[in-house]
């Protein structure tokens, strides 16, 4: 290939993947926005699913991508994707809003997933297309596509302030970019069949222009964005996490939303702040601090307690969008809350907050946003909690001064498990009386849980009593008023090692929900389906879609996946086959005969795609815990991670393909390795990190992400060294497989993971990586090192290892170079 052409391949490969990553991202928050944050989940998997359909398309369909058109259908595939992009984005924004559990809904969101899925697919076909006919050039190829993504991760940060509609616009322009450079690889050399100049040219002035529209005249607002009324929203803006909406003023409060799942209300400097159960601690100190505030939203907390009379209030709020909406249009509104010298704003997160600070607290406060729909309903099962756990709790706990209280507020619903937890974090802490500590009442259906490390004398029971009463709360639980037999179960254990035993106790009592403390290694507060209910919970759809909304989004995840990946083996089987039948013996080609059948090939990139998806979703949380970088964790550990994968496919250049076998072997056993040690040590460490200072936990995030980033970045190219010297046809196949193995992976990691927890995860993808170990597929005898060959190809399109097409009779060859870049 020469260096013209090569230069056009990887820039436009580049390109292509700066336009999936950024429209993966953006995708997710449009569908977080519609339909929920479980919706941003799958979201996420369409890349791998498009990667997967456009692989097993070229296999089935070679003439779609290759020699001498080859440039010309990949600039023609990355202008459809840049279009099919635009199609995507404006079916999502201007559709009436839809429930996901109302009956027809699952049509119309049937709809969306696949014309969201259609750029990924088209671009899928582009990158197996060029990984096909380059296969030499894996290891700087797939670099420079990595290095993209991380680009687009990138440009996902700055993009999304503008919204997620307008980053998608952005994504189709890139897309169109992509087309561009593989227009120029067209037209460089003789005999190669010039790309259409005009198509390409149309998607990328139209992008322009579309983008340009939008900027100058706002045209593309997501007009069914859940829980939140067109005719309410007073503003709207757009934040790297979430589009946060408020609703005009009423009865001196704006209610303010992140997502449709999160709601705080913005209270008006004049109003005098309604009482919530979660102020009681104030009935206990009055005006004695100081107070920390975990989750600071719209600032009715933080006026709870300047109403208290506290002098000295620290508010934690994690999502800077927040603050920029309470600091910008709604300052005046709220009195210039934030900004009062009694209030000491901290930007970040509440967990690694209270780790790092040496201050001791007589109040902590950390209120419930979620709403009670959202919690009925199971949609924030796959939310992980930081602050809702077993660790977190006794994090918050160790902050307090010996007379302080905790307060935790949640929906009604929820209630059980918050006492569960709160419960085993006082034993945890040395309480052995834990019923003594605890005091809970309720209003508007959420339960506001107080606790305290020293226990509750008389006194103070009948002033949170007195309070309750005075304010029309209900009392839920009282030292001396457990309630229900399941409550007391909870708080009666004297022993620690008595917590999991009443629990279990509890939950069978219960019978429907589990009641287990939530941990670090399991931080899924919302999820309360016990394992040994879950086959008869998966099995009802009618109760999955009602009541578990996010398990069952999960669900469907999975079966699909399961579904493309059986017929991603099944149906390039069966085009083989007939392939095979149609042509003569003497004109099967040489690579093809003597191969070894594909299955030890396909089995190895299932294997790597499946450890890959499920490294990635453990050690990837692990990162963003510690990386404390408010709205911009997600793309610091996505940059991480796919640069540290593409150095270490680069690394794998000068491994001879007659070497790969061994090598890949050895790599996917050092990550077995890896993956177990880190299933027993992650969770401790990465909570150790959490007292460190930014700089060493960034270091401690780089350092756990690196080296799983170049280890299994490097088994992708090895792979293609490998199957490219005994068939490249087979290639594309490999690559879909792979794609949907990461795709059925994601989901059963994640259901692994709120089941059994990360760790659990972690072995998954060791044995991942032990089957990738036993199933490398073995080189072609006499394979030559990488970049030592050369490829011939005929102008009428196939290159060695496929068959040639019909229309390809009587062509003249054509030597395509393989010398490395000038």
């Amino acid at each position: 290939m020469r260096v013209p052409q090569r230069s056009g391949l990887f820039s436009g490969v580049a390109a292509l993947a700066c336009a999936s990553v950024l429209l993966e991202i953006s995708l997710a928050r449009i569908y977080a926005a519609l339909f929920g944050e479980i919706h941003a989940f799958l979201a996420l998997s369409l890349s791998l699913v498009g990667a997967g359909v456009g692989g097993a398309l070229l296999y089935v369909a070679p003439s779609l991508a290759r020699p001498p058109a080859l440039f010309a259908r990949m600039a023609t595939l990355a202008a459809l994707a840049s279009g099919a992009t635009l199609a995507a984005v404006i079916l999502l924004a201007h559709r009436e809003p839809l429930s996901v559990p109302a009956p027809g809904s699952l049509p119309w969101l049937a709809l969306c997933y696949a014309a969201s899925t259609v750029p990924f697919a088209l671009a899928g076909l582009a990158l197996a297309a060029a990984i096909r006919h380059a296969a030499p050039e894996m290891p700087r190829l797939y670099l420079l596509d990595l290095v993209g993504g991380a680009l687009g991760g990138l440009a996902a940060a700055g993009a999304l302030r503008a919204g997620a509609p307008r980053a998608a616009l952005a994504a189709a322009i890139f897309f169109a970019v992509a087309g561009i450079f593989f227009y120029l690889g067209s037209r460089c050399c003789e005999g190669e069949e010039r790309a259409p100049g005009g198509l390409v040219a149309t998607f990328v002035l139209g992008s322009f222009v579309l983008l340009a529209g939008d900027v100058g005249a706002p045209w593309l607002r997501l007009a069914g964005i859940r829980r939140a009324s067109p005719d309410r929203t007073e503003h709207e803006a757009w934040t790297e996490r979430s589009l946060i909406t408020v609703d005009r003023p009423k009865a001196g409060a704006a209610l303010m939303r992140l997502g449709g799942a999160a709601a705080s209300p913005i209270l008006d400097a004049k109003a005098t702040p309604p009482p919530q159960p979660e102020d009681m601690a104030y009935a206990l100190h009055k005006d004695q601090g100081p107070a920390l505030v975990v989750g600071a939203g719209g600032g009715r907390d933080v006026r709870a307690a300047l109403k208290a009379g506290q002098k000295d209030v620290v508010a934690v709020e994690g999502d800077r969008g927040v603050l920029e909406v309470m600091r910008g249009r709604y300052a005046a509104f709220s009195g210039n809350l934030f900004d009062k010298p009694e209030v000491h704003l901290v930007v970040g997160d509440g967990r690694s907050f209270a780790r790092r600070t040496p201050l001791l607290f007589r109040n902590i406060v950390i209120p419930s946003a979620d709403t009670v729909e959202a919690s009925a309903t199971g949609a924030l099962a796959l939310s992980e909690s930081r602050l809702h756990t077993l660790e977190g709790v006794g994090d918050f706990l160790s902050r307090l001064l010996p007379e302080g209280t905790l307060v935790l507020a949640r929906a009604d619903a929820d209630f059980d498990r918050l006492l569960s937890l709160v419960t085993a974090a006082l034993r945890r802490a040395g309480v052995a009386a834990p019923k003594d500590h605890l005091f809970a009442c309720s209003a508007a259906q959420k339960t506001a849980l107080l606790a305290r490390r020293t226990p509750l004398a008389r006194e103070d029971v009948d002033a949170l009593r007195r309070h309750c009463r005075k304010h029309r709360f209900s009392e839920v639980l009282a030292p001396d008023r457990p309630a229900t037999p399941v409550r007391s179960l909870l708080v009666a254990a004297a022993a620690p090692a008595a917590s999991s035993a009443a629990a279990r106790v509890a939950e069978g009592a219960a019978a429907e929900a589990d009641l287990t403390p939530p941990t670090d290694d399991r931080p899924f507060f919302a999820y309360t389906v016990p394992a040994r209910r879950l086959p008869a919970v998966l099995g009802d759809v009618g109760a999955l879609r009602a009541g578990h909304t996010a398990l069952f989004a999960l669900a469907l995840l999975l079966a699909v996946g399961a579904v493309l990946s059986a017929l991603g083996v099944l149906l390039p089987a069966l085009a083989a086959r007939r392939r095979r039948g149609h042509l003569a013996p003497q004109d099967a080609p040489a690579s093809t005969a003597s191969s070894a059948p594909p299955a030890r090939a396909l089995a190895f990139f299932a294997a790597i795609g499946a450890g890959f998806a499920l490294v990635e979703l453990a050690v990837f949380r692990h990162g963003l815990l510690l990386l404390d970088l408010p709205a911009h964790e997600l793309p610091a550990v996505l940059v991480i991670l796919l640069v540290s994968a593409g150095v270490g496919g680069y690394l794998t250049a000068r491994v001879a393909p007659g070497d790969a076998t061994a090598v890949s072997a050895r790599v996917a056993e050092a990550l077995a390795v890896a993956a177990a040690l880190s299933a027993v040590g992650l969770v401790p460490l990465a909570r150790w990190g959490l007292g460190l200072g930014a700089f060493p936990r960034a270091i401690l995030a780089i350092a756990i992400l690196v080296p799983f980033g170049v280890l299994a970045g490097s088994l992708a190219p090895l792979g293609v060294k490998i199957v490219d010297s005994v068939s490249s046809a087979l290639l594309p196949w490999c690559w879909a497989l792979c794609a949907f193995a990461g795709a059925t992976a994601m989901a059963l990691g994640a259901l692994c993971a709120l089941n059994l927890g990360y760790s659990a995860l972690l072995l998954g993808a060791g044995l991942a990586y032990l089957l990738a170990a036993a199933t490398v597929p073995p080189a072609a005898a006499g394979a030559t090192a990488a970049g030592d060959d050369e490829r011939t190809t005929s102008s009428g399109g196939a290159a060695a290892g496929e068959p040639p097409s019909r229309d390809a009779a009587g062509a003249q060859p054509v030597a395509i170079e393989a010398a490395p870049i000038a």
